[in-house]
């Protein structure tokens, strides 16, 4: 069973450890970087990557919650501090679609990983959520702050709606390798929330 670390020395160790992975998940993906690489990038033994982690699976659950999380705190609960809201209503949309292309776009591989785990593991399953909703909480409070501007009458469920469409979108044209066909199928994206959501005056 892996140790909780509980000293600065022990926890710095772990968290290098947790870095190393993301590098090289990143850069190579999680089948094709073994436990040896991960130990030697963190500057630390391979008996040591085991006082820590139960096997490279344990070590990228802990890394997809700190990639999660990066996603949550540094872009989308940012969103409606951040959104254009005295824009013209095509640029609103294109700033959500920028936004999630830029979580999207992190680390592809790490992203890839992690939807793959999110219907074996709870935890996964639970970050993906959390990352959902944050994305859905940021649409909602941008509609909220557009006021007469927008259509729709249940801003909670039009949210949940449109990150849906956006969040299909980015894993077509990113996730699963299709970023040839990205250009065209986020231009129609726009066109589509933003009939969805606005008048047609805006």
């Amino acid at each position: 069973m892996p140790r909780a670390p509980v000293q600065r020395r022990s926890k710095d160790k772990k968290r290098k450890l947790i870095v190393a992975g993301m590098k090289l998940f990143s850069d190579k993906g999680f089948h094709k970087t073994n436990i040896s690489e991960i130990a030697e990038k963190a500057g630390v033994s391979v008996g040591s990557f085991y006082g820590y982690f139960e096997d490279k699976k344990d070590l990228l659950i802990e890394v997809s919650q700190a990639y999660g999380n990066s996603i949550i705190k540094g872009i989308y609960e940012n969103i409606a501090d951040e959104a254009p809201i005295s824009k013209d209503s095509t640029t609103i949309i294109e700033f959500l679609v920028n936004s999630a292309k830029q979580a999207h776009m992190l680390s592809t591989e790490l992203h890839r990983e992690m939807l793959a785990l999110k219907n074996r593991e709870p935890e996964m399953a639970k970050l993906d959520k959390r990352i959902t909703e944050s994305f859905q909480d940021g649409i909602e409070a941008i509609l909220k702050k557009c006021g007469s501007r927008i259509t729709v009458k249940n801003t909670t469920t039009a949210a949940k709606l449109v990150a849906g469409a956006i969040e299909e979108t980015m894993h077509r044209c990113y996730i699963e390798k299709l970023e040839e066909t990205a250009e065209p199928m986020l231009s129609e994206l726009v066109k589509m929330c933003t009939w969805y959501l606005f008048k047609p005056t805006d």
